[in-house]
């Protein structure tokens, strides 16, 4: 069967496997939405298009083609406070379909926790190489709430308090970044913030290209005219003290 046909046949039975728990459905060309009843399964595919549109435009300058990174959305809702997203491709290494499942309450359903998954369906679709690990869930992370900036930022303050940094390259150069490893989560996260202070989105992803394919030490030099990771750790540390992590609404 030739790669396009097993995608398609895949989406096909990981829809019906889901759709016999799930009560709600709704679907346009972009996004097949399965929960627990209709009205939800209608607001969160609107979310998700206008997360779609919104994000691609800050992000890349322009819409990602109808059709492209088509995804199917699984929403169980939390009745214990959970809030957790998974986002992985169906057909890897194509990238042509994603798979996202949220278990979360109703209103991060529709908003901040879908809107980080959504963000990152768009990388992997339009870079079915992968980006690194700490860029992909740093720019994920502008996505989040008030309350995850305010836990990121309790983060970092502490280690402008005790003067504990943690040493920036093995955040730069982990294969992942776990979203319950708070440290590592907090560190990747605002130097994304950081980053953005020295430019726009684009420039940040022709960075994360550049480090991914050549290092980061020239990459540093090429997009931000540092001299390498320790001028890095340096100036993010300044910055940090300063108290500059603020919520994404602020963001460039």
């Amino acid at each position: 069967m030739r790669a396009t046909q097993f995608a398609v046949y895949s989406l096909v039975c990981l829809v019906g496997a889901v759709t016999s728990r799930a009560q709600g459905l709704a679907h346009n060309e972009n996004y097949i939405v399965l929960t627990e009843d209709r009205q939800l399964a209608d607001d969160v595919l609107q979310s998700a298009q206008q997360f779609r549109e919104q994000l691609a435009n800050r992000w890349f300058g322009k819409p990602l083609p109808t059709g492209a990174g088509r995804t199917i959305i699984h929403i169980e809702i939390a009745r214990d406070g959970q809030d957790r997203g998974l986002t992985w491709p169906i057909d890897s290494p194509q990238r042509k379909h994603h798979k996202v499942w949220l278990v979360t309450n109703q209103d991060r359903a529709t908003g901040s926790t879908l809107q980080h998954e959504i963000l990152h369906t768009l990388f992997a679709t339009r870079y079915p190489e992968g980006l690194p690990a700490w860029i992909d869930e740093g720019a994920a992370s502008l996505c989040d709430d008030a309350e995850r900036f305010d836990i990121r930022r309790r983060v970092i303050d502490s280690f402008a308090r005790t003067g504990n940094w943690p040493d920036l390259r093995r955040t730069l150069n982990a294969s992942t970044i776990s979203k319950t490893n708070r440290e590592a989560y907090s560190v990747a996260a605002t130097v994304t913030q950081f980053l953005l202070t020295r430019g726009d989105r684009p420039k940040f992803l022709k960075f994360a290209v550049t480090g991914r394919n050549e290092g980061w030490e020239i990459a540093l030099r090429q997009h931000y005219g540092m001299r390498g990771i320790d001028q890095l750790q340096q100036a993010w540390q300044q910055w940090a003290r300063q108290g500059r992590q603020v919520a994404a609404a602020r963001l460039p």
